[in-house]
């Protein structure tokens, strides 16, 4: 067991007691900057230094390199590129979201290749829109599909209901983007639970991520999930108070799940 003292440490605090006090939401406050960010006026802010996105001292902290993260919009830069130093993690509840495209090598033969390309930058900028507008954070994007995250200390306890909206928004959204042509074939899957978040891989190329089953499950799930659907499962269906009213309780046998796994189905409406 590795002493606490010979452990990565941010600001002076160990490095799984920092990433517990951040993704909870107990650690907010941690570092002088975020003491002193948060007295210079105008929301929107960093969650975790404070400093301004928006405001007349904005510019100048995106000239510092305060400006906001590609892949999650309610954190800066610079305090990405320096959690991603604190290698380690701790277990915490999120809640997950996977979007997936259907069946992109047949698509792809009907296509030109640029036009392919084209499809699949408009579905990540739409779900890119789709989860910051609810405070998730992107996690990662792998061939056609991509994974984003909320914690409790960015979103609040109320992060199953914010991934299901965002879920709702990227369906919906796939069907009345005019770039896309036509509905683009697209599933989603949502889940929540327990996993392990921090910065896990070598030095030189850390990475922010989730580990555990409950991220598996989530990328089966939204991979399993039919073009149009947003398959949500009953964890997430109980935590964010879903009425489930209308849906179709389907059971899928999910690849490396040893059981079968329940998911409630919600179809998005075809606009009319």
């Amino acid at each position: 067991m590795v002493e606490e003292s010979q452990q990565p440490k941010y600001h002076g605090v160990e490095a799984g007691k920092y990433w517990h006090g951040l993704l909870t939401g107990h650690g907010k406050g941690l570092g002088p900057a975020n003491r002193l960010f948060r007295r210079v006026p105008t929301s929107p802010r960093c969650k975790l230094c404070q400093a301004p996105f928006a405001g007349p001292y904005a510019p100048l902290f995106r000239l510092a390199g305060f400006r906001r993260w590609e892949l999650n919009q309610q954190m800066c830069r610079h305090c990405v590129r320096g959690i991603e130093k604190v290698k380690g993690g701790t277990e915490v509840d999120v809640s997950l979201l996977f979007a997936d495209v259907r069946g992109s090598t047949t698509l792809a033969e009907t296509m030109s290749p640029s036009g392919f390309s084209a499809s699949l930058d408009e579905f990540f900028a739409l779900a890119f829109a789709a989860v910051d507008s609810e405070d998730g954070v992107i996690d990662h994007i792998v061939g056609d599909g991509v994974m984003a995250m909320w914690f409790p200390g960015f979103v609040g306890n109320t992060h199953p209901s914010a991934a299901v909206a965002a879920g709702r928004k990227l369906a919906h959204s796939l069907i009345t983007t005019p770039e896309l042509g036509s509905p683009f074939p697209v599933g989603v899957g949502v889940h929540t639970g327990l996993a392990y978040a921090g910065v896990v891989g070598e030095p030189g190329s850390h990475e922010f991520t989730v580990l555990g089953d409950v991220p598996n499950t989530t990328a089966r799930l939204g991979t399993a999930a039919q073009s149009g659907e947003l398959a949500m499962s009953d964890e997430i269906v109980e935590a964010a108070h879903i009425d489930t009213t209308g849906m179709e309780r389907k059971l899928f046998d999910l690849k490396g799940k040893s059981v079968p796994f329940h998911a409630w189905i919600e179809e998005t409406p075809k606009p009319t």
